[in-house]
């Protein structure tokens, strides 16, 4: 509605459904994986780094709830993920239901708090 401050952060379960906002928020492209599950779809992002060079890549494991995410020297394997924070233009938040976080910002940037 005009006049209506919309929120900047939405919140959304983590599953199938969530995978295009993720890619949005983080302004790039979803693929699926050269693979999958019995189960459930997986899918794969490239998030650029500040020359345009891929900075991490993500592979998203909604069925199981599970993110990976590879980039800055590091492996991050994070799981039981109950809900995403999607941050407008910035970052996604995967949330686990004891309070801790994986984040992955524009630019490849990564950040867990476990």
């Amino acid at each position: 509605m005009e006049g209506e401050k919309r929120s900047r952060i939405r919140h959304l379960p983590f599953d199938a459904n969530a995978v295009e906002s993720i890619a949005e928020t983080l302004g790039v492209d979803v693929q699926m994986a050269p693979f999958r599950l019995p189960g459930g779809a997986v899918y794969q992002l490239l998030v650029p780094g500040g020359d345009m060079r891929p900075a991490a890549m993500m592979t998203l494991w909604p069925s199981i709830r599970r993110v990976d995410v590879v980039g800055g020297g590091a492996t991050v394997v994070f799981t039981k993920i109950a809900t995403v924070d999607l941050v407008s233009e910035i970052e996604v938040q995967f949330r686990r239901t004891t309070r801790e976080y994986l984040i992955v910002a524009r630019g490849g940037k990564v950040i867990i708090r476990a």
